[in-house]
């Protein structure tokens, strides 16, 4: 989210073209980089919310900020979020345009899927939440359906999912059926592993806006919120400043062979930097450990990411996830 001009005007200096600039080396270095945007990308327009601090905002960047991104390098943003919505269809039509006026896919809005070619793979990714006019985590017999589908004809299946608790209550990822302030957010566990069940290659989570932990299911890779990345004008003083990038390499089958958390740090109304402390990797390494001490992950200190048994080697693809 970088910056807002509702209900006031939060925009940072430069167009924000600065936000990224410290970090945009590591995600241009990529085959595929993959961004969740929270808000729309929209002039005018009217809130399809009542705004109440502390407990729900609606965003509206400028539509001209899609070029950070583009400078950034990413080259999809997931569009399935609790913001999607807050400008209603308007403000759906008008960020979906922005970005692929520009070039990069979404994905989300009213199910729509992401589509990939590289090294001649066939990637969809596939995109659920726990909001209106998108594809929803809670009928996961419903969502097995629509990723099984898209197996039958892709190579890679990446799975993107908004759910799960908000803040620093949910740090730990439980097998369980959570709320938050008491709207529904999902069993993210059993959503993740039933997408992997069903032919997802890769289950990429956000929604909580704080790092959680990850597992190896099924030779698959599942992270279960990336937390904040880049999120202009909110507190951002304790773990949710935490800017964890996530560089994966998949074989060309799917299976997860190694990664790296490259911690990133946000500060208050500043441009995003390296933390040499690696506060987030050692955090998800943490609650790695905690919340599913039977997988197979291991993580360093620097945040390297290692299986516990090698694979044998396959053609590899490369990704980089926020």
């Amino acid at each position: 989210m970088m910056g807002s001009t509702y209900p006031i005007n939060n925009l940072p200096p430069n167009r924000g073209r600065d936000l990224f600039e410290n970090l945009d080396s590591i995600l241009n270095n990529a085959d595929l980089t993959l961004g969740n945007f929270e808000g729309t990308l929209l002039k005018g327009g009217v809130c399809a919310k009542q705004i109440k601090k502390g407990r729900c905002y609606a965003f509206r960047t400028p539509p001209d900020f899609v070029n950070n991104l583009v400078h950034a390098g990413f080259d999809f943003m997931n569009l399935a979020n609790n913001h999607m919505n807050d400008f209603g269809y308007n403000g759906i039509i008008s960020t979906v345009k922005a970005l692929t006026d520009v070039g990069i896919q979404s994905g989300g809005s009213y199910g729509k899927i992401g589509q990939f070619e590289i090294d001649s793979l066939k990637i969809a990714i596939v995109c659920f939440s726990t909001s209106p006019n998108t594809n929803t985590i809670f009928d996961i017999e419903k969502a097995q359906q629509i990723v099984a589908e898209q197996a039958k004809v892709n190579d890679i299946i990446i799975v993107s999912f908004h759910g799960g608790g908000e803040g620093l209550n949910y740090l730990h990822t439980r097998d369980t059926f959570e709320y938050f302030l008491g709207a529904p957010r999902g069993n993210v566990v059993k959503f993740a592993r039933a997408m992997i069940d069903k032919g997802a290659d890769f289950v990429w989570g956000h929604g909580p806006h704080v790092p959680r932990a990850m597992e190896v299911y099924k030779d698959r890779l599942i992270t279960y919120s990336l937390g904040n990345f880049c999120t202009w004008g909110f507190n951002v003083s304790d773990e949710r400043g935490f800017a964890p990038i996530l560089k994966i390499v998949l074989d060309s089958t799917g299976v997860f062979r190694y990664g790296r958390i490259i911690s990133a740090i946000q500060k208050s109304y500043q441009s995003l930097e390296f933390d040499i402390l690696h506060k987030a990797a050692n955090l998800i390494k943490k609650l790695s450990i905690e919340d599913f001490p039977n997988s197979t992950l291991q993580i360093t200190h620097e945040g390297i990411i290692l299986r516990q048994k090698r694979m044998p080697g396959r053609r590899m693809l490369e990704q980089i996830i926020y």
